[in-house]
């Protein structure tokens, strides 16, 4: 007998099977089995039972539908059990590589030989990942074909190459028919499929072996099976009880379509899947989610062709709505309504929202981050509302968990910010993660024989396993990456990776550090092709990271050899705690990780062909995954998890998360080959129809709330981002059963800034958004800041309004701790000079710069300007440094000649500096020509002497105090050499110094200033120097600014002052014009305003024309006044 005993509560089932075990006992060593579909409903379902059968419930077992039918169909035609099943794709796919070159030399694989042979592979290629790859699809494709198309698989190995419909394949697959046969006769045992349609017709002939079946067979909560499953289940009730305990939201789900049942009344009809009809014409939700349920119940009903027994039908269904209304404590909630409409249409047809009817809520959120919290705030409000609610009663599920997961544990982990304690816990994560022994040994396999780069270095040296033991500290691996960013590594592990050259490798950058702890870190000092560099930080540190590396670099090199299965089985087992040690705390894993390799083992001994890490990883990682989910579920915290059929058990909150268009439902791409892709049956696996499904049974297993929330808005851009199609669906359907003003209540905006004022306000009858107490100090901290402080930008707040701390005054004049009477007068004076808006950043607190330091990934072709003017620097300090000293009075000095150009490659040699090859040669040449050019002007200017001046502003020992600098001058002439391009404070840094040298009475006749010009240097400015007394009433005028402006800002930006002053000497009335391209920028010149000081001061969005109508001072008169006298010293060069 077939019972059917159908339910839209899972509590019912769950009190009629305990009630069943009540009237008719299991014997006192019998055990029960009961056939579910995930792990989950396995604890609900041993929890419920063991309420109704007052307390305890032993001796129960749940396995799952495919695992029992096999055992009990190995039963049925007398085989033993097996330990595994060779058709199992990961057991299959091993001998079908083996056949697969033989199979593509055929005539009929002309597909296949093409794609070896784009590849490279020959006769007996090694098992690279695409080879990999393309095995593990023939053989998933092969696994569904046995299970739901066996007819068809069947006909295969009688010799009948046609599809399930009897019509010959095409040419171009009937390869697929060929390599079944021959692994169907390698294996010697048929499929699960084909070995299902023999124990049918042993049970419809009474031939089957019933030795050991026990009955009855219990399944509970299945929501889909392959159709060949429910024909055996058919045929096994004619000999034994079987109870389906059916969880659906109707009583007849797929004679939902009126017209639908009529229609098909033949068997190839029958096994056709629901189309377009069935959403044309069946009303309500069960249309749009349901088509999962409605094909699986047409299974059961069937033709009657495998139905060797009588079928019974029993109802439990409950009508919520009509319930609450009864007993008259509420009004009925539109979650109930929804869920007795989906019963019994005509019982409600009227959906209504009560005022404070919060049981259905829909949250657009912007952005992953702000879902995850509007989530936790949103749930600890419902904790708080109602004192009998439980963090056990909820449940989160997400199709994006591996994606979420970093943001649900600082959000949901983060009980400071709420002031409440939270308990969660995170399912079906996978093990490898971040901080996991898997996880290394699995990016140790990926990297193995691949492409190694930088960042996926970073990525490995990121891992808490790693970490652990080589006793590197959390901030050591961001540290060591940037010490072999410093060292030259780019990519490859060494230099056979490089074609032979070993620069930028791993292995010469280690090799750089290495060398750096015994040779001195100077241009041109290297053994061979490796230059030494300098590695911080103590002695110890130094050799834990030495070790490490060179550990790394070891290892990697071992994996990238290919393998076979047992010589690798040898070989990680040698790994892993040289990699590892004992595991401490995650000894566990090493246990787990010991096992999956010996099944691998155990399933690809017999492949002779030469495995590559890549697929060993590929293979590991599937096997360590087996298990996810398992364990977790029902803990008596908050329970996250993945968006799966029969999740959903009975909750009182349920929230689904992460719905977003472009991941739910989730799609399933087969490859082109596969049969099932070009025409679908019922019954067929669909992962669309699946998650679909997950919404009614959400609907069906939410008590008080049902929460959906995705993502409405792109993270980087601000696009508005459309939600699911489903959600999208039912959000229509609401609008017009509701009402679009009723039905748009349901959807809860939100606010992308955490801070904005409306989280913490309360809007009719909902409270406020945010539960973030952090976030509200901030938000009133905010709020009394605008309230004290004047608009921004910064330069326009008094010294007092400063909000960056109390007692501004007594701060001014300290840079870096410094006070103004420790200050050297000369330098704070240049320093202002250069860049007033900074220097007065700068002793407020702030230094605004922005930076970024990318892992490099590639080595440079070219060396960009700011590369070329450090090595010219270099090496022009350098020589100036080691040029012989002055001679003596009476001695004839040396004639001043240009200094030859140096050896850039041996400076460089061994650094990974200059690019490789040609492109060196190139950066040489350039390198040489600018030099070239440099030291012929230098050297006509004369021989450099160095001067040393000091100038005391008022009288000897007043309270000023005197500028003394050090300076160098070629004859009478003052000279400053600009390696890039010339900018306004080199102008003024230069014409500073020629004031001093006048106003100390040194007689400079003039100052030069040289700065590049393309690709040669130039004399780009002359200065006649001041008499004695104007060089002292300048510079009192400079030093009377600097004072004043040591508490205001100096109103006047750099660059925009002298393109106003410049322009205002050349053409009078033109200055505002050249001062707004300066500020603003142009098409070919960069914005001032852009640069992170000017930004702070004035603000980014400052308008030239503001900054000239002396908005922050007057800038007009300023520039004039500071600029005026250096141009008009300016003479022709």
């Amino acid at each position: 007998m077939l019972s059917v005993f159908r339910s839209n509560r899972a509590e019912q089932l769950a009190a009629l099977l305990a009630l069943q075990l009540l009237h008719d006992p299991p014997g006192p060593f019998e055990t029960v089995r009961v056939v579910v579909n995930t792990w989950p409903t396995s604890r609900w379902l041993g929890e419920q039972l063991a309420l109704e059968l007052g307390g305890i419930a032993a001796n129960l077992r749940f396995p799952f539908l495919t695992s029992e039918l096999r055992q009990t169909v190995d039963g049925l035609l007398g085989e033993g059990a097996a330990d595994s099943d060779p058709w199992r794709a990961t057991e299959l796919v091993w001998p079908l590589l083996e056949l697969l070159p033989a199979l593509a030399a055929g005539p009929d694989a002309a597909l296949l030989a093409h794609w070896l042979e784009q590849r490279g592979h020959g006769q007996r290629p090694a098992l690279d990942l695409p080879l990999w790859q393309l095995g593990r699809a023939i053989a998933d494709s092969f696994d569904d074909l046995s299970l739901y198309r066996p007819a068809m698989v069947a006909a295969w190995c009688r010799g009948h190459d046609h599809n399930d419909r009897g019509q010959p394949l095409p040419a171009d697959q009937l390869w697929q028919p060929r390599l079944f046969r021959q692994l169907h006769e390698r294996l010697s045992r048929p499929p699960f499929g084909l070995k299902v349609l023999t124990a049918i017709e042993r049970l419809r002939h009474g031939t089957a072996c019933l030795d050991g079946l026990q009955g009855p067979l219990r399944l509970f909560g299945l929501s889909s099976a392959a159709p060949v499953q429910v024909h055996l289940l058919q045929a096994l009730a004619s000999v034994v009880p079987v109870d389906l305990y059916l969880l659906t939201p109707c009583r007849d789900l797929w004679q939902r379509c009126s017209d639908r049942r009529r229609s098909l009344d033949v068997a190839i009809e029958l096994a056709d899947p629901h189309d377009l009809d069935w959403l044309a014409r069946t009303p309500g939700l069960e249309a749009r989610f349901g088509r999962l349920g409605g094909e699986f119940q047409q299974l059961l009903e069937g033709t009657g062709d495998t139905q060797l027994a009588a079928e019974e039908t029993r109802d439990l269904f409950v009508l919520p709505a009509s319930g609450a209304e009864h007993q008259g404590r509420r009004p009925p909630s539109l979650l109930e309504q929804l869920q007795q409409q989906l019963v019994e249409a005509e019982a409600w047809p009227t959906l209504t929202l009560a005022p404070g009817d919060h049981s259905l809520e829909f949250h657009p959120c912007p952005g992953r981050l702000r879902q995850v919290q509007i989530v936790r705030d949103r749930l600890l409000q419902l904790l708080a509302a109602d004192p009998s609610l439980e963090p056990r009663h909820i449940l989160v599920m997400t199709p994006q968990v591996e994606q979420l997961a970093p943001l649900l544990g600082s959000v949901f982990g983060d009980s400071g910010a709420t002031g409440v304690t939270l308990p969660w816990r995170l399912t079906d994560r996978s093990q490898q993660g971040d901080a996991s022994i898997g996880g290394a040994l699995l990016q140790l396999l990926r990297l193995g024989g691949e492409r190694l780069t930088a960042s996926a270095l970073e990525a490995l040296l990121e891992n808490g396993a790693l970490q652990t033991h080589f006793d590197l500290e959390a901030d050591e691996p961001a540290a060591l990456n940037a010490a072999l960013q410093a060292a030259g590594f780019r990519w490859g592990l060494d230099g056979a990776a490089r074609g032979g050259d070993p620069t930028y490798s791993l292995r010469w950058a280690i090799d750089r550090l290495l060398l750096g702890q015994v040779l001195a870190d100077q241009p041109g000092v290297a053994v061979g092709l490796t230059a030494p560099q300098a590695l911080g930080g103590s002695v110890e540190r130094q050799a834990r990271w030495i070790r490490l590396l060179t550990q790394l670099q070891r290892v990697l090199e071992g994996l990238g050899r290919p393998r076979s299965a047992v010589t690798w089985g040898s070989h990680l087992a040698t790994l892993l705690p040289e990699l590892f040690g004992e595991g401490g705390e995650r000894a566990w894993e090493l246990q787990a990780i010991r096992a999956a390799i010996a099944e691998w083992q155990g399933s690809a001994a017999r492949c002779p062909l030469p495995i590559g890490a890549p697929v060993v990883a590929a293979v590991l990682e599937e096997r360590l995954s087996s298990d996810s989910g398992r364990f977790g579920h029902r803990s008596g915290a908050l329970t996250i998890s993945a968006l799966e059929p029969m999740r959903a058990i009975p909750h009182r909150v349920i929230v689904l998360m992460g719905l977003d268009a472009d991941v739910f439902p989730r799609q399933r791409q087969r490859p082109g080959f596969d049969l099932m892709e070009r025409e679908r049956r019922l019954g067929d696996p669909s992962p669309a129809d699946q998650d679909r499904y997950v919404l009614m049974e959400a609907l069906l297993s939410a008590r008080d709330h049902l929460l959906i929330a995705w993502t409405s808005r792109e993270e980087r851009k601000g696009e508005e981002m459309p939600p699911a199609t489903a959600v999208r669906q039912w959000l229509e359907l609401l609008k017009a059963e509701l009402g679009e003003p009723v039905a748009q209540q349901l959807v809860v905006s939100h606010a992308a800034n955490p801070l904005e004022r409306v989280n913490f306000l309360a809007t009719g009858e909902r409270p406020p958004a945010s539960c973030d107490r952090r976030q509200l100090l901030a938000r009133q901290q905010l709020d009394g800041a605008v309230a004290l402080a004047p608009a921004w930008p910064l330069a326009l707040q008094e010294p007092a309004e400063q909000p960056f701390g109390a007692g501004l005054e007594a701060r001014a004049g300290r840079v870096a701790g410094v006070s103004e009477a420790e200050l050297d007068p000369w330098s704070d004076l240049r320093d202002w000079l250069l860049a007033p808006q900074a220097q007065w950043l700068k002793e407020l607190g702030l230094r605004p710069r922005e930076w970024v330091e990318p892992l490099d990934d590639l080595e440079a072709l070219e060396l960009d300007e700011r590369q070329r003017a450090w090595l010219l620097r270099q090496e022009h300090e350098r020589q100036a440094t080691a040029r012989p000293a002055a001679p003596a009075a009476g001695q004839l000095a040396a004639q001043n000649t240009p200094l030859p150009a140096p050896d850039w490659r041996h400076l460089a040699q061994g650094r990974g500096v200059l690019p490789p090859l040609s492109a060196g040669a190139l950066e040489v040449q350039t390198l040489t020509g600018r030099w070239d050019t440099l030291q012929q002007l230098l050297a006509g200017l004369g021989e450099p002497q160095p001067l040393a001046l000091r100038w005391q502003q008022g009288e000897e020992g007043a309270a000023t105090r005197a500028l003394a600098a050090e300076l160098v001058a070629h004859g009478s002439t003052l000279v400053q050499v600009r390696l890039g391009n010339p900018r306004p404070c080199d102008r003024l840094g230069l014409w500073l110094e020629l004031l001093l040298a006048a106003a100390a009475g040194a007689a400079p006749r003039e100052a030069r200033l040289i700065a590049r010009d393309k690709e040669a240097f130039k004399v780009v400015g002359v200065w006649a120097a001041p008499t004695q007394e104007e060089a002292a009433q300048q510079l009192n005028g400079l030093i009377r600014w600097r004072q004043e402006h040591r508490l205001r800002c100096w109103p006047v930006p750099p660059a925009m002052g002298y393109a106003y002053a410049l322009a205002e000497q050349n053409k009078p009335g033109s200055g505002a014009s050249a001062a707004s391209s300066a500020w603003e920028g142009g098409l070919f010149a960069m914005a001032e305003r852009e640069e992170a000081p000017l930004a702070l001061a004035f603000g980014g969005g400052t308008p030239a024309a503001d900054l000239l109508a002396g908005r922050f001072g007057d800038l007009c008169g300023l520039a004039l006044a500071l600029w005026t006298p250096l141009l008009e010293a300016q003479v022709q060069p």
